[in-house]
């Protein structure tokens, strides 16, 4: 009989192959985007790469209900360029952006002569407790990235491992993109709520995630037209993993994302098409 370790280590093998064939696309939307200095949205590009560019208004408001001087943000997911904004008067920020590609979308602002104001750091989703310590951030932010990920439930009880007890983690995605885009790149999941309840489903099947997650906490959700809001107040903690299974996990997570890079080349220098 095989452990619960191994077959989970099979299953997070299983979910990188399927998430590693939609890497293409997200180059080249990327590639098309920095070249062009933001296709057909060069508001968004100038916002992103402007240094005093105020933080998201959202963002805004949590860091402000918190009452403290200083707030470390994390960005998940944010791609080669955060989209948070970088400054609120009176409330100094730490923001940390992160994203599984960060190696591949630093080459491909090399190669465009970008330099954000900050450099978005390798961490999946998936194991950021492997590379930040619990507790680390007082607010955390995902939009339109966690419904790329090869294990979303597994992203978001990883952001609630790294924000502080009393802390909010904010996920705003689009409803149903997997569906929309006939699971199409990067697009394996889909978000809604189903009788007012954040659901995660694809055709394999369907998560309330309130009742999946094990670390006590607070849902919150909206209904924003084509997009779901989600806000999760983290109230207490999950019971630890143990050391020997996140070592275990962790050796055999690196050398399957080592072989997913490594098989992904950089969209031609050229003039590329969008495909996000």
């Amino acid at each position: 009989m095989r452990d619960d370790t191994s077959t989970d280590l099979d299953r997070l093998e299983a979910q990188l192959a399927a998430w590693a064939r939609g890497i293409g696309d997200e180059l080249h939307f990327w590639n098309a985007w920095l070249g062009s200095h933001g296709l057909q949205w060069p508001e968004d590009f100038s916002r992103r790469m402007d240094p005093e560019a105020p933080l998201d208004a959202r963002m805004a408001d949590l860091a402000r209900r918190l009452g403290q001087e200083r707030v470390r943000i994390l960005d998940v997911g944010a791609g080669p360029v955060t989209i948070l904004g970088y400054r609120l008067p009176g409330v100094a920020l730490e923001i940390t952006a992160t994203d599984a590609l960060a190696p591949l979308y630093a080459a491909l602002l090399a190669r465009h002569g970008v330099t954000p104001p900050i450099a978005t750091r390798f961490a999946p989703a998936e194991d950021l407790s492997v590379l930040f310590p619990g507790g680390s951030f007082d607010l955390v932010h995902c939009r339109n990235a966690l419904d790329h990920s090869f294990d979303p439930l597994r992203g978001i009880e990883e952001m609630l491992a790294v924000v502080r007890k009393g802390g909010f983690v904010l996920l705003s995605h689009f409803r149903n993109e997997a569906e929309n885009g006939q699971y199409n790149g990067l697009h394996q999941w889909n978000f809604e709520l189903r009788e007012g309840r954040f659901t995660i489903w694809n055709r394999s099947g369907a998560v309330d995630v309130a009742t999946a997650l094990r670390c006590p906490c607070r849902l919150t959700c909206h209904d924003e037209g084509n997009a779901v809001e989600v806000l999760i107040e983290k109230t207490g903690e999950a019971p630890p993993a143990s050391e020997a299974a996140l070592r275990g996990r962790l050796a055999r997570y690196l050398e399957a994302f080592v072989r997913v890079l490594g098989s992904q080349q950089l969209p031609a220098a050229g003039p590329a098409q969008a495909g996000h």
